[in-house]
C-alpha cells in the first residue's frame, strides 16, 4: 500500500523515547530524532526530518537553504527551457565523486533519476509529468509530458529525487537499505549503527566541499518521546533535538537552547467525497460551505494550546498561495451554516462518517470540529485508527469515510497532486474533479517564475470556493539546539542548513 508523504513528514515531526547516555563531544553532533527513516533507500523513503539521514549522505543535484533560496550543488546552475515548464536543464559540475571514489558525472545523474522513475516510493507523485531524462555533455535534460513548476525544490534534498546514487549503489539495489551510497559529506558507519535506534556518520573523504564537515562524526538517535528528547538536550546527551514541539518550547529556553520554528503545517477537515457517491449530501457545495461556517476556528486553535493558531485556508502563513483576504470567505456564522443546509435540502441535517489519527491534534480537532458541527444538525462520527499508518491508508481507499482530518506542510503545487488534483493519493481516494479547479491548477502547473504567485493564489482561491476542505488550525514546527553555531532558519518548505551546523566557539 502506497504510503503518505505528508503524513511521513508530519511523523517526522511528532514527538517521542530515552537517549543514549554518553554525552556529546565537541567533535560529535549527537541528532535526537522522533522516529526512524522509513528507508536508507532514498526512492522509499519519506520526507521530513527522517530525511537527516540522506540530507548528511547523498550530496543534492541543487541545495534548498533555511532562508528559502536554492543553491549549487551537483548541479552549477539550472533553468526551465522554453514556455509551459515542460523542459528543465541542468548542469552538473565535473568535481564531485562519490564516497567510492567513482565520479559523480552526468549519466549517473541520468541513472539515478531514472531508477527513481521507475521506483514506487511514497514521493514518486513529486516526479509527475516527467518522461525522460537525458544527457549531453555536461547537460542533464529532463523532459516532461505535463508541467511541474517545482522541480528546483523536486531536485533537491527535501524530496529525495535529488539525491545522487552511486553506479554501485544502482547496480545493487537491495543493499540501499542498509548502506548509503552517496556522494555527501558523510557516510553511514554500519559497525556503529543499529537500525532503528542509532545512526552513526563519518566524514566522506572524497567530498568536494571538506570545509562543510564541521564534525568528525554525527550521531542520529532515535527518540520517540518529546519530554525525554528534551531532557536529553537539557543534560547533554544531544545536541540538537528534532523532536521539538510548541508545548516544549519555553522548556527548551530555559535549559539555554537555541529555539528554531517554522515550516508550517494547516490541520484541516478534508472533505474528500466531493461528488456524493457515499455521503450524498456532501456532493452539494452549499453543504460544504456550511460546514465550513458552522467551526469556530479561533474556539479551537486555543483549546489545542500553545502553537495553534486559526486559520481559514490550506496555505499557511508565509507559503506560497496564502492569500490573507482567504481568512474572511467563511467567517464562523451557524445561523448562515443551518441556511445553507435548508436551502440544499437538509434543514434536518444528516450525517457522515469521519476518519484520523492521534497524531499532531488531528483527533482532538476531529472531536472539537464534531461538536460544533452537532450544534447545526450534522453528526459527524469519527473512527480513529491511532497511529497506525497502514490501516488509515485502508481505511481511506475503501471510501467508506466522507472526510478526514489531517496535516500538510508543502509547497501548494505538491500539495494539490496529492490532496486536490492527483489521482493516485489516498487522500483524494474518489478522484475529485472539478473543471475550474483543473483550470487552475494547469495554469499553476504552467505558469513562469513571474507568474507562479499569482496564478498559486488564483488556483487556492477556487479550491476555497468550492469548499472542499475544512481548514481549522496552524501549527508551526520546531528545531531546539544547544552548543551548535550557524544554525540558520526553519525554512517554509521544511529547510535546515544541517551541513552549516558547527560547534559553539569553533570556526
Amino acid at each position: 500500500m502506497r504510503r503518505l508523504p505528508a503524513l511521513l513528514a508530519a511523523f517526522a515531526l511528532l514527538a517521542a523515547g530515552c537517549a543514549g547516555t554518553s554525552a556529546a563531544a565537541d567533535d560529535t553532533l549527537v541528532i535526537a530524532l522522533p522516529a526512524p527513516p522509513e528507508s536508507l533507500d532514498p526512492a522509499q523513503n519519506g520526507s521530513g526530518v527522517q530525511g537527516i539521514v540522506h540530507w548528511l549522505t547523498y550530496e543534492p543535484l541543487i541545495r534548498a537553504n533555511s532562508d528559502g533560496t536554492f543553491s549549487a550543488a551537483i548541479a552549477s546552475d539550472w533553468k526551465y527551457v522554453g514556455p509551459g515548464n515542460t523542459r528543465f536543464e541542468m548542469t552538473i559540475r565535473p568535481d564531485v565523486r562519490f564516497a567510492d571514489g567513482t565520479p559523480v558525472d552526468p549519466a549517473a545523474v541520468v541513472a539515478t533519476l531514472k531508477y527513481y522513475l521507475a521506483s514506487p516510493g511514497p514521493m514518486k507523485p513529486f516526479l509527475t509529468g516527467i518522461s525522460d531524462v537525458t544527457s549531453e555533455g555536461p547537460i542533464v535534460r529532463v523532459e516532461l509530458t505535463t508541467p511541474n513548476p517545482i522541480l528546483p525544490y523536486v531536485f533537491s534534498q527535501l524530496v529525495n529525487w535529488g539525491d545522487v546514487i552511486s553506479p554501485a549503489g544502482l547496480a545493487q539495489p537491495d543493499k540501499l537499505t542498509a548502506k548509503t551510497f552517496g556522494a555527501g559529506a558523510y557516510m553511514l558507519d554500519t559497525s556503529a549503527t543499529i537500525a532503528g535506534d542509532h545512526y552513526t556518520f563519518v566524514k566522506n573523504p572524497n567530498y568536494y566541499r571538506p570545509e562543510s564537515q564541521r564534525f568528525t562524526k554525527v550521531e542520529v538517535r532515535v527518540i520517540p518521546d518529546p519530554n525525554s528528547a528534551v531532557q536529553a538536550l537539557a543534560s547533554g546527551q544531544v545536541d540538537v533535538n528534532l523532536n521539538a514541539t510548541a508545548t516544549s518550547a519555553d522548556q527548551a529556553r530555559a535549559s539555554g537552547a537555541s529555539v528554531l520554528e517554522g515550516n508550517p503545517g494547516v490541520l484541516a477537515l478534508y472533505l474528500i467525497d466531493r461528488a456524493g457517491q457515499t455521503t450524498p449530501a456532501m456532493g452539494d457545495v452549499r453543504v460544504r460551505q456550511a460546514l465550513n461556517h458552522a467551526v469556530d476556528r479561533d474556539a479551537i486553535a486555543k483549546a489545542l494550546g500553545a502553537g495553534y493558531q486559526a486559520v481559514g485556508q490550506l496555505a499557511a502563513a508565509g507559503t506560497d498561495g496564502h492569500d490573507q483576504s482567504l481568512e474572511a470567505v467563511y467567517p464562523y456564522d451557524p445561523e448562515k451554516a443551518r441556511r445553507l443546509l435548508a436551502e440544499a435540502g437538509y434543514q434536518n441535517g444528516f450525517s457522515f462518517e469521519l476518519v484520523d489519527l492521534l497524531t499532531f491534534g488531528m483527533n482532538t480537532t476531529s472531536q472539537a470540529v464534531a461538536a460544533q458541527l452537532a450544534k447545526v444538525g450534522v453528526t459527524a462520527t469519527i473512527q480513529t485508527d491511532g497511529n497506525d499508518l497502514n490501516r488509515y491508508v485502508a481505511d481511506l481507499t475503501s471510501r467508506r469515510f466522507s472526510a478526514t482530518t489531517f496535516r500538510l506542510n508543502t509547497p501548494l503545487f505538491a500539495s494539490a497532486l496529492f490532496n486536490i488534483t492527483g489521482a493516485t493519493s489516498p487522500l483524494n481516494p474518489f478522484q475529485s474533479t472539478d473543471p475550474d479547479i483543473d483550470r487552475a491548477f494547469g495554469t499553476l502547473a504552467a505558469a513562469s517564475e513571474t507568474e507562479q504567485d499569482g496564478a498559486a493564489k488564483a488556483f487556492h482561491r477556487t479550491v476555497v470556493d468550492e469548499a472542499w476542505f475544512l481548514p481549522v488550525a496552524t501549527i508551526q514546527n520546531y528545531v531546539f539546539a544547544k552548543g551548535v553555531a550557524d544554525l540558520g532558519a526553519f525554512a517554509p518548505n521544511g529547510a535546515l542548513d544541517v551541513l552549516s551546523w558547527a560547534p559553539q566557539g569553533k570556526p
